[in-house]
Parts: C-alpha cells; structure tokens; sequence
C-alpha cells in the first residue's frame, strides 16, 4: 500500500467522523428557542356577562323506538312474527306471492330468506328469518329501511292471510 492512498483514506475516514460527530450534535448550534417557551401563561378566555349560549335540548329529538323488533311504535303492519323456521316458511312465502295478482318476483335468495319483488309499481323486499322460537316475516325497502304503510303493508297483509 502507498503511503498516498494511507494519508487519503486516514483523511476520507477523519472526514466521515467529523461529518457524523456535526450532525448528530450540529443543530443545537443553529437553533433559537422559540417564543411560545418563554411566554407566561395567559388567562382563560372569559364570555361576557350578556352573553349566552342558545338552548338546543330540542334541536335534537330522538324518536322513540320499540326495542323488541327496532321499530317505532305502531309500525308493525309489516313486521309479522310467524310459527315455524324461516327455511320451513321461505317456500310457502314463495308460493303466497305467486298466488297475488299484481306481484312481480323479481329475484329469490333461499340463503338470505328473501324475494325481491315488485307490487303496485313499488320495488322491495319481503324477508323472513328466524326469531326467538319462530319467524319474522318483514318488507323491506331497496337500501335496507323497514316499510311501514303503503304497498309494503297491503301485500303483508295478503301474503298472512294465505299462510
């Protein structure tokens, strides 16, 4: 080895240490205290004495829900609690709607226990599924919403009659 390329790399290498030992200890050197740390602390903001809050305890209001079967009261024309399985009932469901003038089935699912169907010009679905020692017979709308009134209940009320 070459006395040069000893000297070159003994300096390389004291370069990398000083260059490291800077870095790591450096940014104290260029760095001020910022004003925030040396301020006191200010008082609280205080709400004038005129001044008030508006009420909004009835901006709010919840309605009401009946906890056995999550509607709101008085909203069970298309909520039926039925003796049997959701499957033993699914078929027999299948063959109520068949047998109602002005219904459409639109779609089947056995493994969900529900029909998509069409009546008096209205898309929803009729679902059953097992509860408490029985079954559920219930419309529901496309996104998933109970229905309450309308053609929902009137096709409910044809399809407990016929079971």
């Amino acid at each position: 080895m070459t006395s040069t390329s000893r000297i070159t790399r003994t300096l390389l290498l004291g370069a990398v240490v000083v260059a490291f030992a800077s870095a790591g200890s450096g940014c104290r050197w260029f760095k001020e205290k910022s004003n925030y740390l040396a301020s006191k602390e200010s008082q609280p903001l205080e709400v004038p004495p005129g001044l008030s809050l508006p009420d909004t305890s009835a901006a709010t209001g919840v309605p009401a829900v009946n906890s056995a079967s999550g509607l709101a009261p008085g909203a069970s024309a298309t909520d039926i609690n039925l003796a049997g399985s959701a499957t033993d009932l699914y078929p027999k469901i299948g063959t109520a709607l068949e047998a109602i003038s002005g219904v459409t089935i639109k779609g089947r699912s056995e493994a969900l226990g529900s029909y998509d169907v069409n009546y008096q010009g209205l898309d929803f679905l009729i679902r059953v599924q097992d509860s408490g020692g029985g079954s559920r017979l219930m419309a529901l709308s496309p996104d998933g919403r109970f229905l309450t009134g309308g053609a929902a209940a009137a096709l409910m009320t044809q399809v407990k009659a016929k079971l």
